[in-house]
């Protein structure tokens, strides 16, 4: 077998380092995009705003199952109404 150096082992992480598009503070596009962030913020917390309004406004499990209640007894109701003025003919 042949026998390698320790060098060869090591990972240098500048050569797998992703480029992320900037060079950091310094760069002169950063308050160009972190104005383009901050916009893309204020437009999340707006959407986020109206959810919860429209949350806010759904009806509870309790509201529904009392609608539910009140329709089977309407129906019920009339239908025993109506077998009692129909069996009188």
């Amino acid at each position: 077998m042949a026998e390698s150096s320790d060098s060869d082992n090591v990972i240098r992480p500048s050569r797998f380092a992703p480029s992320v598009g900037g060079s950091g503070p310094s760069d002169p596009s950063v308050e160009a995009r972190l104005a383009r962030l901050e916009a893309g913020i204020d437009q999340i917390r707006l959407d986020l705003a109206e959810i919860k309004g429209k949350l806010s406004n759904m009806p509870t499990t309790v509201t529904l199952f009392g609608l539910v209640i009140t329709v089977f007894a309407a129906a019920f109701g009339m239908s025993l109404a109506v077998l009692k003025f129909a069996a009188g003919h």
